[in-house]
């Protein structure tokens, strides 16, 4: 909804001046501006906002021109792009442009404005097979996040130049107290820091306020992961409808390593058959863009069979509903970890590392990882396999 708000702007002299607008969409206010109608204080009436005095009638018709002239605007874009949200801003500078005076107005980047543009440019590198789209979703993913911290924080309007150090540390403090790991934390950080270095190479604002802002770099936690006595305890237990299809899907990726991503989006096509009627997982991921091949074992046919031995048959759940179901089924079997529904990838690493004793190259390759430095992340190799390896 449009609406408009008027004050009287002290001039040059004391009770002499004009008055000033703003122009409101929806709750989001444009940048002040004049109306060019000049006045005595005494001819204002603030808390009726309207005008008093003989030249009342001359001065609200200036008025109802100048509301007329923007409302037009304002329905304009509204059947320009009847689904879009209308900017005050915008309402202005439409104005300003007609009336010749667009040099004078120098526009304001917000950051969310830039942090969508940066958005839709990635996505355009995505179309011509530069970037993975399981890169920007997750960029997609945090944004989502960010926005509802500026919505909370009244900070909506908030322009890419007054990024700064406090804005950066308010927000950690505010991924803090909301639980969020050590970790992801950092994500976010740098990528706020990504958005403001896109806008300086744009031209939008010459401000580097955050360019040399420390990131500071997550401690690496032990990883979580279920061991086979514990999913085979989980397995026979009593569950409802969600948390067997839960634990399903978990239990298949864990025997798999699948991630969310790969499992959710798992085709016919990624399914092949050998010579000898072993059944592979064979597909390229996108995150690394390396090759993934795993036979199925007999507990992943298992549960491939137990829902028709068809691709398109398997279960499927969002990841945040898995997140919060594989939870109350670790409360429920009396397991005190920590889990996500990721766990189970690096569970499958944990028992191809300390159990089948599998060399780095082999699990390298049922994982899909380029290279050997992600096996610290998800796994340790544990005091019995040591004992077991170098005692045997």
């Amino acid at each position: 909804m449009l609406s408009f708000y008027y004050w009287f702007r002290e001039g040059k002299t004391k009770d002499v001046g004009s008055i000033s607008c703003v122009i409101q969409v929806d709750g989001e206010k444009s940048v002040p501006i004049s109306t060019k109608i000049k006045l005595n204080r005494k001819q204002w009436n603030p808390k009726e906002q309207c005008f008093q005095g003989k030249e009342a009638a001359k001065n609200q018709k200036l008025m109802d021109y100048h509301e007329l002239r923007f409302t037009q605007i304002y329905t304009e874009i509204s059947f320009e792009k009847p689904n879009e949200p209308i900017r005050p801003d915008e309402i202005l500078l439409r104005h300003r442009v007609a009336s010749g005076r667009e040099r004078k107005v120098k526009k304001v980047f917000t950051f969310v404005d830039v942090f969508k543009e940066f958005i839709n440019d990635q996505n355009q590198l995505v179309k011509a097979g530069k970037l993975k789209q399981v890169s920007v979703a997750s960029k997609e993913s945090k944004f989502e996040t960010i926005k509802s911290y500026l919505i909370k924080k009244s900070l909506e309007q908030i322009r890419i130049d007054e990024i700064d150090h406090v804005f950066l540390e308010d927000f950690k403090f505010y991924l803090k107290i909301s639980k969020y790991e050590d970790s992801t934390i950092e994500k976010y950080l740098f990528l706020i820091k990504g958005v403001v270095k896109y806008a300086v190479s744009k031209g939008y604002t010459k401000e580097r306020k955050i360019e040399e802002y420390r990131v500071d770099k997550a401690k690496a936690k032990d990883p979580v992961s279920l061991t086979q006595e514990e999913l085979d305890k989980i397995d026979k237990m009593d569950l409802n409808e969600n948390h067997r299809k839960t634990f399903d899907i978990y239990r298949f990726c864990a025997e798999t390593s699948l991630s969310f991503t790969d499992y959710d989006t798992l085709c016919d096509e990624d399914i092949e058959m050998d010579s000898d009627n072993t059944l592979w997982i064979k597909l390229e991921r996108d995150k690394t863009e390396t090759r993934q091949s795993v036979p199925l074992n007999e507990k992943a046919m298992e549960i491939f069979n137990k829902y028709g031995s068809d691709v398109k048959t398997l279960p499927k759940m969002s990841n945040s509903k898995l997140n919060v179901y594989i939870k109350e089924i670790a409360k429920k079997a009396n397991i005190n970890k920590y889990l996500t529904f990721h766990t189970s990838r690096k569970s499958f690493v944990d028992h191809s590392i300390n159990e089948l004793d599998l060399p780095e190259s082999t699990i390298k390759a049922m994982v899909g990882w380029k290279d050997s430095r992600q096996l610290s992340r998800y796994a340790r190799v544990k005091d019995s396999t040591i004992k077991k390896q170098f005692l045997k």
